[in-house]
């Protein structure tokens, strides 16, 4: 392991922190990287921090690059005067930014078209985000080249696609076969870690709630031959694997001919890495990659996720970010597997 250090902090538009970074590869030979809650002009910490005027989104393409030195070519989606982010996918009324957050995690591009999952938060302004914030659900937004995002709306007329009380699939979406997965969890709630769930849905009918299938029959560790079962009615019987801290990322790794997952553990000062024959499992318990030293006594660490398009040598070398509540900044390494 190698630590690269925070990274996109040489930026023109008053970037000063960030949050859940991830990447999703384009099909013109660049990434878009997505980010939740940006903070503009200098802060000491997030915990605390008045929320109000800060975008809860944002984004950046990146072409595909060398970043074993970090990520060196960049450009921020920025408004029309060019000195600002934007916020990616904006509030409809009556959401207001005191109250609502809208956190993109994760993506794909079908079509040209670019396909971005979001949570929906609801929050106390008067009390840190980290203590009270509600997840209300996952939606969906789509937009072109121009990165102007429409939200789509769920059968039932909300931008809800899954409720709260449902997974927030697409935490991370990757493209396997003839299907797009999409994982995501249920949070307990002392909001620390959760119970990772797979969803699939053909590329062309990504737009329809319908199509999308989950897993409801696994095979474990305990169990290595059941045979996956999936169902057009989520039932939370096909847990993968747990102690994620909502986000998360999974790939096929070619060097080591089968699946991994890596994450951060609860929101420890702990990446794992987790590995599988197949995208359902069985998933193997999580072994210890890296420890980065706890910066204050209640530095939090979350989005822990691969950016496997970024990898080298057949996967051999791959490259991880992760957030530490204290610092607030995209966290690279980079994993040199034997």
């Amino acid at each position: 392991m190698r630590d690269l250090g925070v990274q996109f902090a040489d930026n023109d538009v008053d970037i000063t922190g960030q949050d859940a970074v991830s990447s999703v590869e384009l099909d013109d030979g660049t990434t878009f990287w997505i980010f939740g809650d940006t903070i503009e002009g200098p802060f000491d910490s997030i915990r605390g921090f008045e929320l109000t005027e800060v975008l809860s989104n944002t984004g950046a393409v990146v072409p595909l690059q060398d970043i074993s030195d970090g990520v060196r070519e960049f450009r921020y989606i920025t408004d029309d005067t060019g000195t600002r982010a934007r916020q990616l996918i904006e509030f409809e009324p009556p959401e207001h930014k005191s109250r609502q957050r809208l956190w993109a995690i994760h993506g794909a591009q079908v079509d040209g078209q670019l396909y971005l999952y979001y949570h929906r938060i609801t929050m106390d302004p008067e009390v840190d985000v980290f203590e009270t914030f509600q997840l209300d659900g996952m939606g969906v937004a789509r937009a072109g080249r121009d990165w102007r995002f429409e939200r789509l709306r769920a059968p039932d007329g909300t931008y809800e696609w899954w409720k709260g009380d449902e997974p927030g699939f697409g935490v991370w979406v990757q493209r396997h076969g003839e299907h797009l997965y999409l994982w995501g969890s249920i949070q307990p709630e002392e909001k620390s870690f959760g119970d990772m769930y797979l969803a699939r849905v053909r590329p062309e009918s990504i737009e329809d709630l319908s199509a999308y299938e989950y897993l409801v029959e696994a095979p474990t560790l305990e169990r290595p031959d059941v045979q996956p079962r999936w169902s057009s009615t989520f039932t939370p019987t096909a847990c993968l694997f747990s102690d994620v801290p909502n986000e998360m990322s999974s790939s096929w790794n070619e060097h080591l001919g089968m699946f991994i997952s890596l994450t951060t553990f609860q929101r420890d000062n702990v990446l794992v890495i987790r590995t599988a024959p197949e995208l359902t499992g069985p998933w193997s318990e999580p072994q210890v990659v890296y420890r980065p030293e706890r910066t204050r006594p209640e530095s939090l660490y979350n989005a822990g996720k691969e950016h496997p398009e970024f990898a080298r040598e057949n996967g051999k070398v791959t490259y991880m970010t992760f957030i530490d509540s204290s610092v607030y900044r995209p966290h690279l390494i980079e994993i040199t597997f034997a």
